[in-house]
């Protein structure tokens, strides 16, 4: 289902989940401290980016490491999405490891960064791409938001984008988004939200320009809505009693992310 997978360094919440959610990816990158949650839950990082001051764990024979400096004008996180995005894009061609690796080697740190993270901003039509960033969200909340950025500029790209902390689901949309289930089946089969009887389904805009938004197969339904930037106008929605969660959204402008979560 996805072309890559991101595994971050933030919060997780289910081990089993994140495996499972890991299993519907073609590839797996890890930023630094990131490889260490999933070598705990069982699953060797095809690739592992950072500045190595949070990862503990030895990496497994197969992982392929990237080591940059600590003082550098990019987290780990930016750098790691960077790479998924050249790596989905290069697709299954034989040589694109001989290649990525070559260029690592042949070019000083910062301009093989440069080169990556430019290709990331300068992305375009992205619609036949799909990611999942995994443990987004932790202790350092500048970290936090800079990855909902990060992913946000992928959505608006045009790219199917999730983020899980292997229990809790996260999509982005942005732009026209025609009618559809908000989370994918393979997703909420994957996170143990399907055995919970009433998680709690939020959409909160990240710009002002949510409009046209419409939901339904919940409690509360709204039709082409306007999602103000200043209000909480669709927090804490929540499936109809005795039915699933599995809400149904379309979009005709802007950026919304859409969570799903347990009830406290």
């Amino acid at each position: 289902m996805f072309n890559c997978v991101v595994s971050l360094a933030g919060d997780c919440a289910d081990l089993p989940g994140a495996r499972r959610l890991c299993a519907l990816a073609d590839t797996i990158v890890a930023a630094d401290g990131g490889a260490d949650i999933l070598i705990r839950a069982g699953i060797a990082p095809d690739w592992v980016i950072g500045d190595n001051d949070s990862a503990q764990m030895s990496l497994p024979d197969k992982s392929i490491q990237l080591l940059f400096p600590r003082d550098k004008d990019y987290t780990d996180g930016e750098l790691a999405v960077s790479l998924a995005l050249y790596l989905a894009e290069s697709g299954k061609e034989i040589n694109s490891k001989a290649l990525l690796l070559a260029a690592f080697a042949g070019q000083d740190q910062e301009q093989f960064a440069q080169s990556l993270t430019g290709n990331f901003r300068r992305a375009q039509d992205l619609s036949a791409l799909s990611f999942l960033i995994l443990f987004p969200f932790g202790k350092r909340w500048d970290h936090s938001w800079t990855n909902v950025l990060l992913a946000a500029s992928l959505a608006r790209s045009g790219a199917l984008l999730y983020l899980s902390d292997g229990l809790s689901l996260v999509r982005i949309l942005a732009g026209s988004v025609q009618q559809q289930a908000a989370f994918a089946p393979a997703l909420l089969a994957a996170s143990r939200l399907s055995e919970d009887p009433e998680p709690v389904f939020s959409a909160i805009p990240l710009d002002d320009k949510v409009k046209g938004f419409s939901l339904s197969g919940l409690k509360w339904e709204l039709e082409q809505a306007e999602l103000p930037y200043n209000r909480a106008a669709a927090v804490s929605n929540r499936p109809l009693p005795g039915a699933k969660a599995d809400p149904i959204v379309s979009l005709e402008s802007g950026t919304v992310m859409l969570l799903l979560t347990a009830a406290d």
